[in-house]
């Protein structure tokens, strides 16, 4: 799964920005100081227009913005469920990871010679 590196984005656009005044840049960006602004600080996400802009004036791809990552979906599901269905889904994840491991070492005790 490929998450965007806001961290990245916000680096590159103040970089781009220089010394020329947020008014000027934000022109140039074709978005309001304001959200130049949010941008800059990693308080808003780009919209797919102002990335491919940004990309444009700095001469990278967007696929640059993006980084494989590790983490599960489920950890994104996690942040939008009440209390008891969090610990639900924490409970059944863990009996999960202890199923795959007693299968692991099933596995492993097959292969070992007596």
């Amino acid at each position: 799964m490929k998450e965007f590196n806001t961290k990245k984005f916000c680096n590159d656009l103040v970089s781009l920005r220089g010394r020329e005044s947020q008014t000027n840049f934000a022109d140039k960006m074709g978005v309001k100081r304001s959200t130049l602004s949010l941008l800059e600080n990693g308080k808003q996400l780009p919209t797919l227009d102002i990335l491919i802009r940004l990309c444009e004036l700095s001469n990278r791809k967007t696929d640059d913005y993006f980084e494989e990552t590790t983490k599960d979906a489920l950890v994104y599901l996690m942040g939008n469920l009440k209390e008891s269905d969090r610990e639900r889904i924490e409970e059944m994840s863990e009996r999960i990871r202890i199923r795959e491991k007693y299968e692991l070492l099933a596995k492993r005790r097959s292969y070992d010679v007596d």
